[in-house]
Protein backbone atom coordinates (compact mmCIF):
# COMPACT_ATOMS: atom_id res chain seq x y z
CA UNK A 1 0.00 0.00 0.00
CA UNK A 2 2.52 2.46 0.74
CA UNK A 3 4.37 2.14 -2.35
CA UNK A 4 1.10 2.56 -4.48
CA UNK A 5 0.76 5.79 -2.15
CA UNK A 6 4.20 7.05 -3.26
CA UNK A 7 3.87 6.59 -6.80
CA UNK A 8 0.33 7.98 -6.49
CA UNK A 9 1.96 11.01 -4.86
CA UNK A 10 4.24 11.60 -8.22
CA UNK A 11 1.41 13.31 -9.78
CA UNK A 12 -0.44 15.35 -6.85
CA UNK A 13 -0.06 19.51 -6.57
CA UNK A 14 2.18 20.25 -3.66
CA UNK A 15 -0.17 21.19 -0.97
CA UNK A 16 -2.36 17.38 -1.39
CA UNK A 17 1.40 15.91 -1.54
CA UNK A 18 2.20 17.18 1.76
CA UNK A 19 -1.05 16.13 3.60
CA UNK A 20 -1.18 12.58 2.21
CA UNK A 21 2.72 12.09 2.78
CA UNK A 22 1.80 13.34 6.48
CA UNK A 23 -1.33 11.54 7.51
CA UNK A 24 -0.86 8.32 5.58
CA UNK A 25 2.99 7.96 5.64
CA UNK A 26 4.27 9.93 8.40
CA UNK A 27 6.58 11.99 6.66
CA UNK A 28 7.66 15.26 7.91
CA UNK A 29 7.41 17.66 5.43
CA UNK A 30 8.28 21.43 6.35
CA UNK A 31 5.24 24.34 4.86
CA UNK A 32 8.11 25.66 2.91
CA UNK A 33 9.72 23.03 1.70
CA UNK A 34 8.85 21.41 -1.71
CA UNK A 35 8.73 17.74 -3.32
CA UNK A 36 8.44 18.07 -6.94
CA UNK A 37 7.53 15.41 -9.24
CA UNK A 38 9.98 12.50 -8.51
CA UNK A 39 9.68 8.98 -7.31
CA UNK A 40 10.02 8.88 -3.35
CA UNK A 41 9.89 5.76 -1.84
CA UNK A 42 11.33 5.72 1.92
CA UNK A 43 10.22 4.50 5.25
CA UNK A 44 10.91 8.00 6.53
CA UNK A 45 10.87 11.35 4.63
CA UNK A 46 11.73 14.60 7.15
CA UNK A 47 12.30 18.07 4.94
CA UNK A 48 13.70 21.21 6.90
CA UNK A 49 12.67 24.40 5.89
CA UNK A 50 13.12 25.61 2.65
CA UNK A 51 14.40 21.51 1.39
CA UNK A 52 13.52 20.50 -1.82
CA UNK A 53 13.61 17.77 -3.75
CA UNK A 54 13.04 18.67 -7.54
CA UNK A 55 11.83 16.25 -10.55
CA UNK A 56 13.20 13.37 -12.40
CA UNK A 57 14.69 12.00 -9.18
CA UNK A 58 14.43 8.20 -8.04
CA UNK A 59 14.70 8.00 -4.27
CA UNK A 60 14.07 4.37 -2.99
CA UNK A 61 14.55 1.54 -0.15
CA UNK A 62 15.73 3.81 2.45
CA UNK A 63 14.83 4.02 5.79
CA UNK A 64 15.58 7.51 5.97
CA UNK A 65 15.94 10.79 4.19
CA UNK A 66 16.62 13.50 6.57
CA UNK A 67 17.35 16.99 4.45
CA UNK A 68 18.19 19.98 6.40
CA UNK A 69 17.12 23.62 6.23
CA UNK A 70 18.11 24.56 2.45
CA UNK A 71 19.41 21.44 1.51
CA UNK A 72 18.61 20.49 -2.07
CA UNK A 73 18.26 17.48 -4.64
CA UNK A 74 18.04 18.46 -7.99
CA UNK A 75 17.07 16.26 -10.42
CA UNK A 76 17.66 13.25 -12.33
CA UNK A 77 19.31 11.73 -9.31
CA UNK A 78 19.27 7.47 -9.01
CA UNK A 79 19.86 8.07 -5.02
CA UNK A 80 18.79 3.97 -4.02
CA UNK A 81 19.35 1.86 -1.06
CA UNK A 82 18.74 -1.96 0.05
CA UNK A 83 16.30 -2.33 2.62
CA UNK A 84 17.33 -3.61 6.31
CA UNK A 85 17.18 -7.03 6.63
CA UNK A 86 17.89 -7.83 3.19
CA UNK A 87 19.47 -11.34 2.88
CA UNK A 88 22.69 -10.46 0.92
CA UNK A 89 23.87 -8.51 4.47
CA UNK A 90 23.20 -11.02 6.82
CA UNK A 91 26.64 -10.33 8.87
CA UNK A 92 25.90 -6.59 8.84
CA UNK A 93 21.86 -5.80 11.09
CA UNK A 94 23.84 -2.43 11.95
CA UNK A 95 24.43 -0.82 8.82
CA UNK A 96 21.95 2.23 8.31
CA UNK A 97 20.65 2.46 4.75
CA UNK A 98 19.83 6.46 4.90
CA UNK A 99 21.20 9.77 3.57
CA UNK A 100 21.36 13.13 5.85
CA UNK A 101 21.91 16.16 4.27
CA UNK A 102 22.92 18.73 6.95
CA UNK A 103 21.83 22.53 6.30
CA UNK A 104 21.90 23.90 2.89
CA UNK A 105 23.72 20.65 1.54
CA UNK A 106 23.07 20.22 -2.28
CA UNK A 107 22.85 17.23 -4.96
CA UNK A 108 23.27 18.32 -8.39
CA UNK A 109 22.17 16.69 -11.41
CA UNK A 110 22.32 13.44 -12.47
CA UNK A 111 24.53 11.09 -9.98
CA UNK A 112 24.41 7.59 -8.55
CA UNK A 113 24.02 7.13 -5.37
CA UNK A 114 24.53 3.53 -3.30
CA UNK A 115 22.38 4.02 -0.02
CA UNK A 116 23.13 0.25 1.16
CA UNK A 117 24.79 2.05 4.29
CA UNK A 118 24.56 5.72 5.56
CA UNK A 119 25.82 8.37 3.14
CA UNK A 120 26.42 12.13 5.05
CA UNK A 121 26.53 15.48 3.69
CA UNK A 122 27.69 18.48 6.05
CA UNK A 123 26.79 21.86 6.22
CA UNK A 124 26.55 23.08 3.05
CA UNK A 125 28.72 20.07 1.39
CA UNK A 126 27.88 19.70 -2.40
CA UNK A 127 28.01 16.66 -4.43
CA UNK A 128 28.72 19.23 -7.57
CA UNK A 129 28.05 19.13 -11.20
CA UNK A 130 26.89 15.69 -12.81
CA UNK A 131 27.41 12.18 -13.58
CA UNK A 132 29.29 11.06 -9.86
CA UNK A 133 28.91 7.83 -7.97
CA UNK A 134 29.10 7.38 -4.26
CA UNK A 135 29.06 3.69 -3.22
CA UNK A 136 28.70 2.12 0.53
CA UNK A 137 29.24 -1.37 -0.60
CA UNK A 138 31.89 -3.60 -2.33
CA UNK A 139 32.36 -7.37 -3.03
CA UNK A 140 35.28 -8.74 -1.08
CA UNK A 141 36.91 -11.01 -3.37
CA UNK A 142 38.60 -12.85 -0.57
CA UNK A 143 35.50 -13.72 0.70
CA UNK A 144 32.92 -13.70 -1.86
CA UNK A 145 30.70 -11.63 0.33
CA UNK A 146 29.37 -7.68 0.06
CA UNK A 147 30.64 -5.51 2.80
CA UNK A 148 28.81 -2.03 3.63
CA UNK A 149 30.47 0.50 4.65
CA UNK A 150 29.41 4.53 4.99
CA UNK A 151 30.28 7.49 3.32
CA UNK A 152 30.74 11.18 4.44
CA UNK A 153 31.05 14.49 2.84
CA UNK A 154 32.09 17.55 5.96
CA UNK A 155 30.99 20.91 5.94
CA UNK A 156 31.66 22.44 3.20
CA UNK A 157 33.36 19.58 1.17
CA UNK A 158 32.57 19.77 -2.88
CA UNK A 159 33.10 16.59 -5.14
CA UNK A 160 33.23 17.41 -8.53
CA UNK A 161 31.73 16.11 -11.56
CA UNK A 162 32.74 12.26 -12.67
CA UNK A 163 34.14 11.42 -9.49
CA UNK A 164 33.65 8.60 -7.71
CA UNK A 165 33.49 7.60 -3.59
CA UNK A 166 34.01 3.89 -2.67
CA UNK A 167 32.42 2.97 0.58
CA UNK A 168 34.51 3.60 3.58
CA UNK A 169 35.59 6.59 2.47
CA UNK A 170 35.25 10.18 3.36
CA UNK A 171 35.96 13.95 2.29
CA UNK A 172 37.01 16.18 5.30
CA UNK A 173 35.63 19.79 5.84
CA UNK A 174 36.67 22.60 3.30
CA UNK A 175 37.73 20.54 0.76
CA UNK A 176 37.70 19.83 -2.76
CA UNK A 177 38.35 16.37 -4.98
CA UNK A 178 39.10 17.52 -8.56
CA UNK A 179 36.65 16.04 -11.51
CA UNK A 180 36.75 12.80 -12.81
CA UNK A 181 39.16 11.53 -9.53
CA UNK A 182 38.33 8.30 -7.45
CA UNK A 183 38.19 8.33 -2.98
CA UNK A 184 39.21 5.09 -1.77
CA UNK A 185 39.93 6.08 1.55
CA UNK A 186 38.91 8.73 3.96
CA UNK A 187 40.94 11.64 3.47
CA UNK A 188 42.30 13.61 6.13
CA UNK A 189 43.40 17.56 5.50
CA UNK A 190 41.14 20.14 5.31
CA UNK A 191 41.63 22.99 2.85
CA UNK A 192 43.21 20.65 0.76
CA UNK A 193 42.43 19.87 -3.32
CA UNK A 194 42.34 16.18 -4.12
CA UNK A 195 42.56 14.99 -7.74
CA UNK A 196 43.60 11.48 -9.52
CA UNK A 197 43.16 7.89 -8.91
CA UNK A 198 43.49 7.53 -6.42
CA UNK A 199 42.74 11.26 -5.15
CA UNK A 200 46.03 12.50 -3.65
CA UNK A 201 46.55 15.97 -1.87
CA UNK A 202 47.22 18.23 -4.72
CA UNK A 203 47.76 21.60 -3.15
CA UNK A 204 46.66 23.78 0.05
CA UNK A 205 43.29 25.69 -0.75
CA UNK A 206 43.45 29.60 0.93
CA UNK A 207 40.62 29.30 4.00
CA UNK A 208 39.55 32.73 2.69
CA UNK A 209 37.55 31.30 -0.77
CA UNK A 210 34.20 32.38 -0.47
CA UNK A 211 32.79 29.11 -0.75
CA UNK A 212 33.67 28.49 2.55
CA UNK A 213 32.18 30.99 4.44
CA UNK A 214 28.62 30.72 2.59
CA UNK A 215 25.66 31.12 5.27
CA UNK A 216 22.55 29.66 3.05
CA UNK A 217 21.80 29.80 -0.73
CA UNK A 218 18.21 31.20 0.47
CA UNK A 219 17.59 33.58 -2.45
CA UNK A 220 18.77 30.69 -4.90
CA UNK A 221 16.63 28.42 -3.17
CA UNK A 222 13.09 30.12 -3.43
CA UNK A 223 13.96 30.95 -7.41
CA UNK A 224 14.83 27.33 -7.71
CA UNK A 225 11.23 26.07 -5.83
CA UNK A 226 9.66 28.97 -7.55
CA UNK A 227 10.93 27.68 -11.16
CA UNK A 228 10.27 23.77 -10.21
CA UNK A 229 6.85 24.48 -8.89
CA UNK A 230 5.40 26.09 -11.99
CA UNK A 231 7.34 23.25 -14.18
CA UNK A 232 6.77 20.58 -12.13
Amino acid sequence: MRQLICLLMVMLPGTLKRLVASRLLGWEIHPTAHLGRSLVMVDRLVMGPHASIGPGNTIRHLSELRMGEGATISSRNWIVGVPKGAPVYPKHPHRDPSLVMDDFALITVGHNIDVTDRVTLGKQAAVAGFGSQILTHNLNLVTDLFQPGKVTIGDYGVLMSGCTMQNNTAIPNRSVVSAGSVVVTKLKDELTLYRGNPAEAVRTLPETLKFFHRQGRQQQVEEQMTEWANGA
